[in-house]
């Protein structure tokens, strides 16, 4: 597949208008947002993965080996995503958004198949030893760039067209039992794995509202667990600033 295969056309027929009629401008972000945390997450990985495929020396199979790695947990989050997205989004944009469905699915098959196939490029880096080693990390490195590229056009039509567009149409309380549904299906183990991307990748209010909301409707354990992971995954001002917001100790 080429990175013209998966090229996202927004502009595009759709189902609802997803602009401000007066200004022509982006309508108002919806007030729950299922694409906005994860996908920052996502955004994040794609953009350092590439960098560190970019950066490591081909003479080091412990360089090839941390990269094959990444990869492959870039695959699994990648692949887990869709899926979500596909059992618990899907039915609503097809019933709400029908003229960007059928490309949404097409998409996820496209960008399933490319990652698997960078996957498997990566494997062959970490093995391939010698001059030949140098000329096949840059093989990898370009094609997860291109798949960067596509894969950010797919996410954009998500979050600017789709999103509005069930806003609109469901309000905020059936997008919250989305969410919910896709949070109640993802087993903790990998809730945790995702959180530890998503949180670095998001700005101080992003974090305030997630951490918020966890501390008012989970378990005070599961809190204390999660407030743990900020730790790790955060530097002390920032820490700071989120404990501030949210009136907890640092």
């Amino acid at each position: 597949m080429t990175t013209t295969d998966s090229t996202i056309d927004t502009t595009g027929d759709t189902t609802g208008d997803t602009t401000d009629a007066g200004t022509g401008r982006p309508a108002a972000v919806p007030t729950v947002d299922l694409y906005k945390d994860i996908h920052k997450g996502i955004r994040a990985e794609l953009f350092g993965a590439t960098l560190e495929a970019g950066s490591l020396d081909p003479s080091d199979r412990g360089d090839r080996l941390h990269v094959a790695g990444r990869i492959d947990r870039l695959v699994h989050l990648l692949h887990s995503h869709a899926e979500h997205e596909d059992t618990s989004v899907q039915p609503a944009i097809e019933l709400h958004v029908p003229g960007v469905a059928e490309r949404i699915v097409a998409d996820h098959e496209l960008l399933d198949a490319r990652i698997g196939d960078i996957h498997d490029l990566s494997v062959v880096v970490a093995d391939t030893c010698g001059p030949s080693a140098r000329t096949a990390a840059h093989e990898l490195y370009l094609e997860l760039a291109s798949f960067t590229s596509a894969y950010l056009g797919h996410i954009d039509l998500e979050e600017r067209v789709v999103m509005p567009a069930l806003a609109a149409a469901l309000g905020p309380v059936a997008v919250l039992g989305i969410h919910q549904a896709i949070i109640g299906s993802i087993p903790p183990a990998e809730m945790a794995e995702s959180l530890a991307l998503m949180i670095p990748a998001m700005n101080v209010d992003d974090r305030t509202e997630l951490l918020g909301g966890m501390r008012a409707e989970a378990p005070a354990e599961v809190f204390a667990g999660v407030w743990g992971l900020v730790g790790s995954v955060l530097g002390p001002s920032d820490v700071a600033a989120l404990a501030a917001r949210l009136g907890v100790d640092a």
